[in-house]
């Protein structure tokens, strides 16, 4: 079972509202739509949301080519394939921990530095990215431009679902987030019911 407490990857790139982090070639890149946290040194803890993971080669101007191999006979046979490749994931930047230690759900004063480790969100901690979910409104109004907002927004409601216990405890949390969508859809109902029937 992975360690929930280890790093994943490194900040690569960073602004106040998105940071890319190159995942280690050890570990699970974290999944679409996943909460992810940052602890720059001396520094308020942030947190950012999934949008965008991507694999690729180092070099830019090299791309990686059909080999017809089988991961065991590539590994086999050609080891230093895996070692031109890379993972990046990117990340909005949705929130952070204020002074008072309270989880304020909105952009940083400061964006991580380059090199701080990135480290997935425990269930507790999602679970903490509560109601009001103001964050909701970021992500409907300021949308990364290239994500389908609907389909991240289905992959964060199916994420508070799983953080609250999945069927037991997860439907009331999925519906209040749902009431709070309602309003920033302007009652689009149609577009509402899309989104929460791919999520329960």
């Amino acid at each position: 079972m992975a360690d929930e407490t280890a790093a994943v990857g490194e900040v690569i790139e960073a602004t106040t509202r998105q940071f890319v982090a190159e995942v280690y070639e050890e570990a699970d890149a974290p999944d679409f739509g996943a909460w992810v946290r940052v602890e720059p040194d001396g520094a308020p803890t942030l947190y950012g949301l999934v949008s965008h993971v991507e694999t690729g080669s180092y070099d830019t101007n090299r791309q990686a080519v059909a080999l017809g191999l089988s991961p065991e006979e590539r590994a086999q046979e050609m080891p230093m394939v895996d070692e031109l490749l890379r993972t990046t994931v990117r990340a909005q930047m949705l929130a952070c921990r204020g002074p008072d230690g309270d989880i304020r759900q909105t952009l940083p004063p400061q964006p991580p530095d380059i090199h701080d480790f990135v480290t997935p969100c425990t269930d507790p901690e999602v679970r903490a990215f509560a109601a009001p979910y103001d964050f909701l409104r970021t992500l409907v109004e300021h949308p990364d431009p290239d994500v389908p907002v609907d389909d991240l927004l289905v992959a964060v409601l199916r994420g508070i679902h799983a953080a609250h216990g999945g069927e037991e405890g997860g439907r009331e949390p999925v519906v209040r987030a749902g009431r709070a969508l309602s309003r920033l859809l302007d009652d689009d109902h149609e577009r509402l019911q899309s989104i929460l029937r791919r999520v329960l």
